[in-house]
């Protein structure tokens, strides 16, 4: 004889814009995470190959001269203003 499994689900109350608003939360925790974890070479690699509203043209010798930290900002800022726009 079948086992029937009954799962209670939880609706939640909260107001549209705050579910909205913790789901952009977690998109943005989530890709500076993944960020964080890219080296030197695939971050100037994403720069150069970034594909949104805006072309980002900089020279390969200016990104050699940045840190990596100021690398890492580049990106994640190409890519927050362009999941705004979307």
């Amino acid at each position: 004889m079948p086992t029937i499994l009954i799962t209670q689900v939880r609706l939640s109350r909260r107001p549209v814009s705050e579910v909205a608003e913790m789901a952009s939360r977690r998109y943005y925790e989530r890709t500076a995470t993944s960020i964080a974890a890219l080296g030197r070479n695939e971050l100037k690699n994403r720069i150069r190959n970034f594909r949104g509203r805006f072309k980002l043209d900089f020279t390969e010798d200016y990104l050699n001269k940045l840190s990596i930290d100021r690398l890492r900002h580049i990106l994640l800022a190409a890519l927050i203003s362009t999941k705004h726009h979307n």
